[in-house]
């Protein structure tokens, strides 16, 4: 916890939000997805689609889920989160997640999709809500020499 950090009740409320997000994830079920974002929320996935509000990410989420190549895959364990309070009323979540047996869309079979997320929290009327979330898959390949 930083110095401008929150309280044990900040970082388990804002637990308590990604833990519900997990279950979604999990579950293949959007149903109260939008209450965990702001209403002007900014969501990006790992292939660069795009939404806007806790709404419209909750549609997006349920077609998704209900895409027989998303829904072919499971999380292996819950996902690992670091919480870091930038002030009393934002904080970043870090977190990463491994899905086994998810599909690309020409139905190709990934043995493990290793994805990260960043999370912005804020404090809101009722508790914390995702003011920004950003998805990005880890890749094998790299632009540094490893012999350098």
């Amino acid at each position: 916890m930083a110095a401008d950090g929150g309280s044990p009740q900040d970082e388990e409320a804002i637990g308590a939000v990604m833990v519900r997000l997990a279950r979604a994830f999990a579950g293949l079920s959007a149903d109260g997805v939008a209450d965990l974002y702001t209403a002007d929320a900014d969501w990006t996935n790992a292939f660069g689609t795009t939404r806007t509000g806790g709404a419209q990410i909750a549609a997006y989420l349920t077609e998704l889920f209900a895409d027989p190549h998303f829904a072919a895959g499971r999380p292996l364990g819950p996902p690992r989160a670091d919480i870091r309070f930038l002030t009393p009323d934002v904080a970043v979540v870090k977190s990463y997640l491994e899905r086994a047996g998810q599909q690309t869309a020409d139905g190709a079979t990934m043995a493990v999709r290793r994805n990260f997320s960043l999370k912005v929290f804020v404090r809101r009327p009722g508790g914390w809500r995702i003011a920004s979330d950003m998805y990005m898959d880890a890749r094998d390949d790299s632009t540094l020499d490893p012999a350098r």
